[in-house]
């Protein structure tokens, strides 16, 4: 049955193809995307969180390896003893001789910078060596305390003024073993540089990263202390504060007892991954975290290649949808064109017969008004 259509149909089906396989899939290329956001969020938090473990038992070990060597000077007897007598006698030439000889031995641990002994009442008796010969401010403030301690104890990290490095001290208390009740005669005090292992054990991170840091934190008087100095911002170990309500910045909600992996608001205002963790035995807080972007940097790279292979496979499919459409029309269009050339040679048959016939033919309309005859009819 010959068509009497001019022009083709519109593919509503080939488009509705189309418009389905690109929304597939657009929406498979969606769902790939946060499936691997996911996976990989995931995996950072579980590398951040066996970093920041990492860091916590390497920190705890640190603290107690400073504790033993305490302890090992408070069980050196004969030591004690030349302490507890210079206490008495300050001005015995001989014995400050020997005990600036064995503090000397005690120093070349590069950790001590110097040793003090101060005695009952808060004054300084002898140092080791010449650098650093003051207590330390906080030392004062907390004599009271500290000659009441049972046992060896460490500070926490100070810093004598805006400008100098951050300390802290290893005491050792000076007791009579006969007067356990009551305070000791004096205390040793060891001053540690965190510089030499403490901060580059917490500087240290395990693989290679642009964006990874890793903090200790304290609280004091409702504000979060950063106690060393940040990769983003130097020399700001003991001055940088941030109010422990500031609710999704990780060293806040680590003072606030949570400890897990999470994402939030770093002290620059950056979005990062964190985990957070409590050094025990102490007042403070680790937290190891991770830029937000440098995550998913990785992810973004693979999903610019997945974007432009769901570009090329619309274009792809598109291209072939268009070659079918456009052989659907060819097909259409020489149908019109051979059924043209039939009417043609129809029409030139019929002129034929019409002029050469020996019979008289009319060709007349509704009105019977003869509109055309044939050569035989003029000729009768």
């Amino acid at each position: 049955m010959t068509s009497h259509r001019q022009k083709p149909l519109i593919p509503w089906l080939l488009i509705a193809l189309f418009v389905i396989v690109s929304a597939v899939s657009i929406i498979l290329g969606y769902l790939y995307y946060r499936s691997q956001k996911a996976r990989l969020l995931a995996d950072k938090k579980l590398d951040l969180s066996a970093i920041a473990d990492l860091k916590v038992r390497q920190i705890a070990q640190w603290r107690n390896e400073r504790l033993s060597d305490a302890f090992l000077v408070g069980e050196n007897t004969a030591f004690l003893d030349q302490l507890k007598a210079f206490l008495v006698k300050p001005g015995d030439v001989a014995t400050g001789k020997k005990i600036i000889e064995s503090f000397s031995s005690i120093v070349k641990n590069s950790e001590y910078r110097n040793i003090q002994l101060i005695d009952s009442a808060g004054k300084l008796i002898l140092h080791y060596p010449s650098r650093d010969s003051m207590p330390a401010e906080q030392l004062k403030n907390s004599f009271p305390q500290l000659v009441r301690l049972d046992a060896p104890a460490l500070t926490d990290l100070y810093k004598q003024n805006s400008v100098s490095r951050p300390y802290l001290e290893l005491i050792i208390p000076l007791r009579h073993a006969r007067l356990n009740d009551s305070p000791a005669s004096g205390i040793l005090a060891i001053r540690i540089d965190p510089d030499q292992v403490l901060y580059p054990l917490i500087h240290s991170w395990p693989v290679s990263s642009k964006t990874a840091e890793s903090l200790l934190v304290r609280e004091e008087n409702d504000e979060v202390v950063y106690l060393n100095d940040l990769r983003f911002r130097k020399n700001s170990g003991l001055l940088l504060r941030m109010k422990t309500s500031v609710e999704n910045l990780p060293a806040a909600m680590a003072v606030r007892g949570i400890e897990e992996a999470t994402e939030g608001i770093d002290y620059r205002g950056s979005s990062v991954v964190a985990v957070m963790k409590k050094v025990p035995g102490s007042s403070w807080y680790m937290v190891a975290k991770v830029d937000h972007n440098e995550v998913f940097t990785a992810l973004d790279r693979q999903m610019t290649m997945i974007i432009i292979i769901i570009i090329l496979f619309i274009l792809t499919i598109g291209l072939l949808l268009g070659i079918i459409e456009w052989n659907e029309n060819a097909r259409f269009y020489r149908g019109k064109y051979e059924a043209e050339l039939d009417h043609l040679a129809l029409r030139k048959h019929f002129d034929y017969i019409l002029k050469y016939a020996n019979d008289i033919i009319f060709l007349a309309d509704s009105d019977l008004v003869i509109i055309e005859a044939n050569d035989r009819a003029l000729e009768a």
